[in-house]
């Protein structure tokens, strides 16, 4: 069997009860807490909260690999800005984004990593969206749409498409291109370009093309967004809104409106599954992409839902529940007794069914360790999750690393 299969049928969602915690060594060389996180097969990209002016490291690992320590996986911390702050044993000092914020900006809704480990963040004063290198924290685009600041961003699950929501209420669709040069090299010629005429500088092609589509409907601050490109379409909510909108990525056409849904936090399954998270009456929400209701629950009231992750198969979710300490909006709305109440504790990482949001697995988290990013790694058989502690937390099934290299070792005797 080859290995891409084997991984898939081991998924932490197909053996939750397998699955275990392991703390990443020095974490105060992680780059914590996380506003972002992205895992692919060899790195792992942590962004902090200081978006947009964040500190970016690049770390390196090999998943599913025992590391001889009693880890199932192979973790390298990335390099931090200078020799200088790396005698010291404080918090790494890793490379930081050039950037100025704009007031009330929310770090984890202005960030994204692209599938090739570059940084997008929102949130400048100049209203602009700029495209940031992992490996020194490089601008090496920026685009400007908006007549306000970035108020939220997302990618499609390709990094295809890029969405953004701004405060002067309006959506801007984005395509995004792969890079044909290295990282570095792209960063020098950045520094170069002041010497060469802006007549040759602008023939090259740029990274962020757009905005190809300008999606309308909204009368507030966008507060967030997604974009699906198997779907074709762009979901978004704005603030004190009780509709969610629903947009084409062919034309920027209005589809459907989600009338009465309050969102706070918005995703999109591969099987076309909307998932509505609304702190105003602590409910998490699914609907098909016509509008209608799949399944309703409801959190405790000294809970919220910090992060979301979609399964790679449309089929179950990851959440993170934190203590909720805000004041929370009555829903006056008629049946509200009927919806059933989610029994989880608080701060934990819990797995979902999207089709019934039933609970399947809960990992309790300990106290003050709070969620601010999780990622789950391309195969999902690993899930990040950052914590206000300032630890980097891997969950996985142990086992999986021995079969993976009984896997190899099969194939290289083949």
């Amino acid at each position: 069997m080859p290995l891409k299969d084997v991984l898939h049928m081991q998924t932490i969602f197909r053996n939750p009860k397998e699955i275990k915690p392991y703390h990443v060594p020095t974490p105060e060389h992680c780059n914590l807490p996380a506003s972002a996180i992205k895992a692919t097969s060899d790195s792992v990209v942590v962004v902090d909260m200081n978006v947009p002016a964040a500190h970016i490291a690049h770390h390196t690992w090999q998943p599913n690999t025992p590391d001889g320590n009693n880890a199932p996986f192979i973790f390298h911390h990335g390099k931090a800005g200078g020799a200088l702050t790396r005698m010291f044993k404080g918090d790494s000092d890793y490379p930081q984004a050039q950037a100025f914020a704009s007031f009330g900006i929310r770090s984890s809704s202005v960030t994204a990593i692209t599938s090739d480990g570059e940084v997008i963040t929102g949130g400048h004063v100049d209203n602009s969206i700029k495209l940031v290198s992992s490996d020194g924290a490089k601008t090496l685009e920026t685009a400007f749409g908006h007549c306000g600041p970035v108020t939220c961003l997302a990618l499609s699950s390709d990094s295809n498409f890029l969405v953004t929501g701004s405060r002067d209420t309006t959506l801007l669709l984005w395509r995004l291109h792969k890079g044909v040069i290295s990282q570095t090299s792209e960063s020098e010629q950045n520094k170069s370009s002041e010497t060469v005429p802006s007549s040759t500088s602008n023939t090259k092609k740029r990274r962020i093309e757009g905005p190809i589509q300008v999606l309308h409907g909204h009368l507030r601050e966008i507060i967030c967004c997604c974009v699906s490109s198997e779907q074709g379409i762009v979901v978004s909510s704005s603030e004190l809104s009780s509709d969610v909108l629903l947009h084409s990525i062919r034309n920027g056409r209005l589809i459907r409106r989600l009338v009465g849904v309050k969102a706070h936090a918005l995703c999109v399954s591969s099987d076309g599954v909307i998932v509505v998270w609304s702190r105003s009456d602590n409910s998490i929400t699914t609907f098909t992409i016509n509008g209608t209701l799949i399944a309703k629950a409801k959190l405790p009231s000294s809970c919220t839902i910090s992060c979301m992750e979609l399964s790679i198969d449309g089929q179950s979710a990851v959440i993170s529940v934190n203590s909720f300490s805000d004041t929370v909006e009555e829903d006056s709305s008629s049946g509200t007794n009927e919806i059933e109440t989610l029994n989880i504790p608080s701060p934990s990482v819990c797995f979902l069914n999207l089709y019934t949001l039933k609970v399947f697995h809960v990992m309790k988290l300990g106290e003050g360790q709070e969620v601010t990013a999780m990622a789950l790694n391309t195969d999902n058989t690993n899930l990040l999750v950052s914590t206000e502690d300032k630890q980097l937390i891997i969950f996985t099934n142990p086992s999986l690393s021995s079969k993976v290299v009984d896997q190899k070792l099969k194939l290289g005797s083949e």
